[in-house]
């Protein structure tokens, strides 16, 4: 069920690293090698400002305060400075060894926006707000340390480091898939990144049915997105958003059945 999207363009996931049930510092190895473009250029001085005071990147205040802490180190082969591409790999270690221990409660939040977020928090407001989706995946919504209560061991975890808007982000996810009847379900469930949204959940159902005599599988699916920048749209705004978002699940199904091979 593992898929990297980084092969893409279009999708503009820049890096993308798979993890294993015990990560350590070295899967994040990939951060040093960060491509000099644009977005990633705004991360990084992003980052540089990273002290006590205020910051629009999605941390701890002590996490924050740690980075201006840090000694600088040599130089970088990526556009990640050294001692920048080992803050964050520590910082995606600890949370990605939070959630394996103790699912979405164990994470901290994120309190460099001037109140403060808990993804749990987030993940249950969007669940509540979809209850016929709540009804459809209900095992699996339960049966899960990142929508429900049960540790069990996700099929694939992984981080990304993507654009958001423009400017380069971190994220962390994890995928559980579940058996529904002669149908399989499947969450892909983002819980940790350090800008662009809160949390991001997406649900796949998928039913095994024959067109023209082939093998084929039938897919429904539907993504929920907890952002700060939602909060204040309405009307035609809200309905642009929408718009967009569609637009760009649209180009991650067809980059999927590329690879696919359909």
């Amino acid at each position: 069920m593992a898929w990297n999207p980084n092969k893409h363009p279009e999708l503009k996931v820049f890096l993308h690293g798979d993890l294993s049930a015990h990560p350590v510092l070295a899967d994040f190895q990939k951060l040093a090698g960060a491509p000099s473009i644009p977005p990633v250029k705004t991360f990084v001085a992003a980052t540089q400002k990273l002290g006590p005071d205020g910051t629009d990147l999605q941390l701890t205040k002590a996490e924050a305060a740690a980075f201006a802490s840090q000694p600088a180190t040599g130089a970088s082969a990526g556009a990640l400075p050294p001692k920048m591409a080992a803050f964050w790999s520590d910082l995606l270690l600890r949370r990605t060894q939070a959630f394996l221990s103790g699912g979405i409660a164990h994470l901290p939040p994120y309190e460099t926006l001037g109140e403060s977020i808990r993804p749990a928090d987030e993940v249950a407001r969007l669940l509540k707000d979809v209850p016929k989706v709540r009804s459809q995946f209900a095992a699996l919504i339960d049966g899960n340390p990142l929508t429900g209560t049960k540790a069990v061991p996700p099929q694939s975890v992984y981080w990304e480091m993507f654009d958001a808007d423009g400017q380069g982000a971190l994220n962390l996810g994890a995928l559980y898939v579940h058996p529904n009847g002669d149908a399989w379900q499947a969450l892909d469930g983002e819980y940790y990144a350090s800008g662009g949204y809160y949390a991001l959940l997406t649900f796949h159902q998928m039913w095994p049915v024959k067109i023209a005599g082939r093998d084929c599988t039938l897919v429904w699916r539907t993504d929920l997105i907890s952002a700060a920048t939602l909060a204040t749209l309405h009307g035609v705004e809200r309905m642009g958003s929408s718009t967009a978002m569609m637009r760009e699940t649209k180009k991650t199904i067809e980059s999927l059945l590329k690879d696919a091979g359909q």
